[in-house]
């Protein structure tokens, strides 16, 4: 590295460090507390990919004795009941604000209505400090005394990696949290699960996008649960409007280089993240084949 790039990445990095402290100083709690509690040291993170339908069918044993996680729309279908899951992560503002757009109002109502109604078992529920001053979820599921709500600090960090680590540590906050995978990884890292396995984190969206003759961009963001009627939408900033495409591409690669910062923080503390998904986009993690059982 030339003298040159390394001044111009030490400033940049200067830069975010003072950046990610005012934002820490805004916006996180800083005595922040993940609870620890597990019944293994292995934890299955349930995407809501296509693929996960396939994976389950047939390789059902792979659940077994694996805590679980599942996130966003996840109750809202039969495997919520199905399989019990320990812990339900969203980050989605979408999923708690109300001066949005009405049809994402209507699918959280029916969210946390499906929650409420559905849940017979213990459920920790993680969700962003951001969303506590926002009352209508909060009221949905108040009657329902088996899900335990947990706030998280889900405020980008970035900066010299000595200090990204400290405040991983420390729960302030974690690589930009561009989609609930993220957020699902560091909570299982701050619960101190040793083995995490993602399934159905199939992240597939580049073939997804299309651009029409209004310039409008659309990506098809497929799901386990609407694989075959999902069509192209354009994707909203924070529940309203809609992205060019300079902004999807630049969220997708913030995201997808948040999962190399996630395995250097996870590899510090000695957990391993292996990626059960078949096709999956995520290269950031070595893979296992299910059918070869190599999670044995």
């Amino acid at each position: 590295m030339s003298f040159v790039v390394f001044i111009q990445n030490f400033i940049k990095a200067s830069f975010q460090v003072l950046e990610s402290c005012v934002k820490i100083i805004l916006l996180s709690k800083i005595n922040s507390k993940i609870s620890t509690t597990r019944k293994s040291d292995n934890v299955v993170i349930l995407g809501n990919g296509p693929s996960l339908t396939s994976s389950l069918a047939h390789h059902p044993d792979f659940l077994s004795g694996k805590d679980l996680i599942c996130v966003n729309h996840f109750p809202s279908t039969e495997l919520y009941t199905n399989l019990k899951p320990a812990i339900y992560i969203t980050s989605a503002p979408d999923l708690w604000l109300d001066d949005i757009d009405e049809r994402f109002v209507s699918q959280s109502k029916l969210l946390f209505n499906n929650m409420a109604s559905r849940t017979t078992w213990p459920v920790e529920f993680y969700i962003p400090y951001e969303a506590k001053k926002h009352k209508r979820w909060q009221n949905q599921l108040a009657p329902n005394k088996n899900i335990q709500i947990q706030y998280y600090n889900n405020v980008p960090i970035e900066g010299w990696q000595w200090f990204k680590f400290v405040c991983f540590n420390l729960a302030w906050g974690m690589p930009r949290p561009h989609n609930v995978m993220i957020p699902s990884l560091m909570i299982s890292i701050w619960k101190g699960y040793k083995n995490i396995y993602l399934l159905g984190a199939d992240h597939s969206w580049l073939s997804e996008i299309s651009v029409t003759d209004e310039n409008e961009v659309l990506i098809n963001q497929k799901h386990f649960y609407d694989a075959h009627s999902s069509i192209g939408k354009p994707l909203d900033k924070r529940g309203k409007g809609r992205r060019n495409l300079s902004e999807l591409l630049h969220k997708f690669t913030t995201a997808f280089a948040s999962y190399f910062e996630i395995r250097a923080f996870a590899e510090k503390k000695n957990i391993t993240i292996l990626n059960a998904t078949k096709g999956s986009f995520i290269d950031a993690f070595d893979r296992i084949k299910l059918d070869q059982k190599e999670y044995e």
